[in-house]
């Protein structure tokens, strides 16, 4: 492989490697590029969370790794292809995005995709209690705590637990070293492991997280309150595409039509109340829950319209 040095990354388009320094002053890097910083450069991890870098290689603990990775890229055909990333949010508290997220996440993998659901939300008890897999072995976000060198999506998908065929990363109860996970990094290097990732996201870290997602999905209470929350919600996305999805009972006579016309954003579907839910979740028995036929089939149209988007 030929190493061309060039001051600008425009210049860098047809790179089949392309190396930023951390220290370079750009906004964000192209797809698929390898960020390069020293264990001091803490903005290497903002810059690859807010771009679609696939790795960032710390120096000089990473050397190897990435002397190896150059040496394959010269054997590769072709370039790795990124999975999506859908993103799921509520408008407000206690809509049941979680739960969905783990649904949409099955509808994926049942569909024969490599999937996996990721935890964005330190402080939410862990979303492997939504799954009724606390107990279950496996990697979990704080053990990343000491994450240094490059992100290998292989060896993370490798050790991620799993429930069937679905992958998960999940927080602990109490959200521990939830300030020293480069969580943004890890997520945009899962991409290249998995067709789709679902994450369950931070929403008081909506506009950072929104960033990371092909897709963001709003869920949305049939109410009043639910309508105006869901807009500041899809404001709060910036230019990332958002899409609604209404859920609960409907106390206001809200359909798709309206929340179209109060956000300014389409609707994917809509998930029918389930009085039931709060004793499955309780139970751990969220995913069988989701396979019921009047919930697999919103969350199967739902998929269909996330991936027409594309």
């Amino acid at each position: 492989m030929e190493l061309t040095v060039v001051d600008r990354v425009a210049n860098a388009k047809d790179a089949e490697t392309l190396l930023v320094d951390a220290t370079s002053n750009v906004e964000r890097v192209p797809h698929g590029a390898i960020i390069v910083a020293l264990s001091s450069q803490q903005a290497a991890w903002e810059l690859a969370a807010r771009s679609a870098a696939s790795a960032v290689v710390v120096l000089p603990e990473a050397a190897e790794w990435l002397a190896e990775m150059l040496s394959r890229a010269d054997q590769d055909a072709g370039a790795i292809e990124l999975g999506r990333i859908i993103g799921v949010v509520g408008a407000c508290g206690g809509v049941g995005a979680s739960t969905f997220a783990c649904w949409l996440a099955q509808e994926f993998a049942d569909g024969g995709s490599m999937t996996a659901v990721v935890d964005a939300d330190p402080i939410a008890a862990g979303l492997d209690l939504v799954l009724g897999t606390e107990s279950e072995d496996g990697l979990r976000w704080p053990e990343l705590h000491q994450f240094s060198g490059a992100v290998a999506a292989d060896q993370l998908w490798a050790a991620m637990p799993s429930t069937g065929k679905l992958r998960y990363l999940s927080w602990d109860r109490q959200g521990t070293h939830a300030s020293q996970v480069p969580v943004g990094t890890v997520v945009h290097a899962l991409r290249s492991a998995a067709s789709h990732l679902v994450v369950d996201l931070n929403a008081d870290r909506l506009e950072e997280q929104a960033q990371w997602c092909s897709t963001v999905l709003v869920l949305t209470p049939r109410t009043v309150r639910g309508v105006l929350a869901a807009t500041l919600a899809a404001q709060r996305c910036g230019e990332t595409p958002v899409m609604t999805v209404l859920t609960g009972l409907n106390v206001a006579d809200v359909d798709a039509a309206i929340v179209e016309s109060a956000t300014g954003v389409g609707c994917a579907g809509s998930l029918s109340f389930d009085s039931r839910l709060p004793q499955e979740l309780d139970n751990g028995a969220v995913l069988q829950r989701g396979k019921r036929s009047k919930h697999a089939k919103a969350v199967r149209g739902i998929v269909q319209r996330v991936e027409a988007l594309s």
